[in-house]
Parts: structure tokens; sequence; C-alpha cells
């Protein structure tokens, strides 16, 4: 037999194994120590026994909780509301501070800057707006879109893999015009949330044999509010379309790669990552 799951709780092992056996897969218990638990499982049934521990715990209260601290569990359910937060607090004080068009300029998304090294531009121009309705429109879409990310990989987690994909988008955005190019906004990020979700909602989809033939379903949705939310005069549609194309990248390697959330270490870790980035990017270190 091989390992499936280690370091368990003794919770977590009973009631992995009550899911194996409700899918007729045989699996040995082991203890590590007093307090944590192995399951192992026979190698013909691994990937099925992966599958069906993945799919329970995706859809579960139980998976979704991994801490039943309250304010951790908070922060999850409102996680799009800091960074509007922080976008809202930093245009005001852009506003204060000389106006926007000083810090497009210096921080905006110059495809001529980011190819000449100026890397910082990919991360500071998703917190510029260039006026009021740019900016709520960005903020709207971060408190409908990234909330419900952090609400499926954690506060921390959620809040990296949306940064990162906004950063995704401008980069590869700057690489494909090269020069004469400049833009700014959040909705880069939020289309990356949007990708997010659709690989969330796919493999959810496709881990369910009734469900199977729904599964390309969530992408169809997500490329329509691609076009209804590009169609403007003055939106960067590609951006847009590395952001999206950004999320699902990194949904699908979330999905694939984790069984369980990540634990509330990794939250925070992943949140200090992000501040990190931010602090590093407004410094104008490449």
């Amino acid at each position: 037999m091989i390992e499936l799951l280690t370091n368990l709780s003794e919770e977590e092992a009973n009631i992995c194994i009550l899911v194996l056996a409700s899918a007729g897969i045989v699996c040995h218990v082991s203890r590590e120590d007093e307090l944590r638990w192995t399951i192992l499982v026979w190698q013909n049934d691994y990937e099925k026994a992966l599958s069906e521990i993945r799919t329970y715990y995706l859809e579960s209260d139980f998976g979704r909780k991994e801490s039943t601290d309250a304010a951790e569990s908070w922060y999850d359910n409102s996680g799009g509301l800091w960074p509007a937060l922080v976008i809202l607090v930093c245009h005001i004080a852009m506003i204060r501070n000389g106006g926007i068009g000083g810090y497009i300029e210096k921080f905006g998304l110059s495809a001529d800057a980011v190819c000449h090294g100026e890397l910082y531009r990919v991360v500071t121009a998703l917190m510029i707006h260039s006026g009021s309705v740019h900016l709520i429109g960005n903020v709207a879409g971060i408190v409908i879109f990234v909330t419900p990310v952090c609400g499926i990989q954690g506060f921390g987690m959620g809040l990296l893999s949306v940064v990162l994909s906004g950063a995704f988008g401008n980069y590869f955005t700057a690489l494909l015009y090269h020069s004469g190019h400049v833009s700014v906004g959040a909705s880069t990020a939020v289309f990356g949330a949007v990708g997010i979700l659709v690989a969330h909602q796919f493999f959810r989809k496709i881990r369910d044999a009734s469900q199977r033939f729904r599964a390309w379903l969530p992408l169809g949705g997500g490329v329509c509010l691609l076009g209804l939310f590009s169609a403007g005069a003055h939106t960067d549609i590609i951006a847009h379309l590395f952001g999206f194309a950004g999320g699902i990248a990194s949904g699908c390697l979330f999905e694939i790669f984790t069984v369980r959330r990540p634990s509330s270490l990794i939250q925070h870790l992943s949140l200090a990552a992000v501040l990190g980035m931010l602090l590093l990017a407004w410094m104008r270190i490449p």
C-alpha cells in the first residue's frame, strides 16, 4: 500500500475513512504519533481515492472551514472588501498628493518602461485609476469577484492568486505591445479573479460524473463577462484577456495540487507575500 494522506488529525482521518468506504475503496490507517494519522490505499486505487477525497473537501463545509477561528472565517468571507478599501484610500491619497497624472507617468503600465526593466509597474498599475467612474467599476468588481476567491482559497492565498494573475496579465500585455501603450487599473486583477472562479467551477463539475457535460459552461460564462465588460472605448481588452488567462492558470494549479484548503499559517504567509510585493513595487524595485 502507498500513502494517500499524511499528517491528519483523528477527526480528519475518520472522515476520510468514511468517504473512501462509501466509494468502495479499501484503506488502512496508521498512527504517526498521538495526534497525527496517515491513510494508505492500494496503488491501483490511488487516483480514484485522491479524487474522492478532493471532491469531498472542495464541496463540504468541513473542507472549506479547516480552521474554526471566527476571525479567520470572517476575513475569508469579506476578502474583497479589504483590497477595495485600500484602492479607494490610495486613490484619494494620490489626488491630494499632486493628482493622478504624475502617478500614471511614474507607476502606470508603460509597455516601453516594463520592457526596459521597470517590472514594478505591473503591480503598481493595478492600484491606479484614471477617474471616479473607472475607480468605482473596479472597486465593485473586486468586491464581487475577489470575495468568493478568498472564500475558496482563503484570505491570504486568494489575494495572492488574484494579485499574481493581475501582474501576469499586465506583464504579458506590456510584452505584446512592447511600446506605445500605457494603462492603469485593477480590472486586470478582477478578470484574474473571474478566471480563478471559472477554474474552480470547472473542476467541481468535471469531478462529478453527473455534471461533466456541463464542465465547460463556466468557461463560456467567463468569456461572456470578458466581452461584456471589455467593450468600452478606453478599455484594455488585451490586459483583461491576459488577466483572465492568468487567473485560469492560477485556479487550475490550486485545484490540481491542493486537496485541503491551505492552513492558517500558509494564509498568513501568502498575505505577507502580497504586502511585500506591493511594498517593493511602490519602492520602485524591479
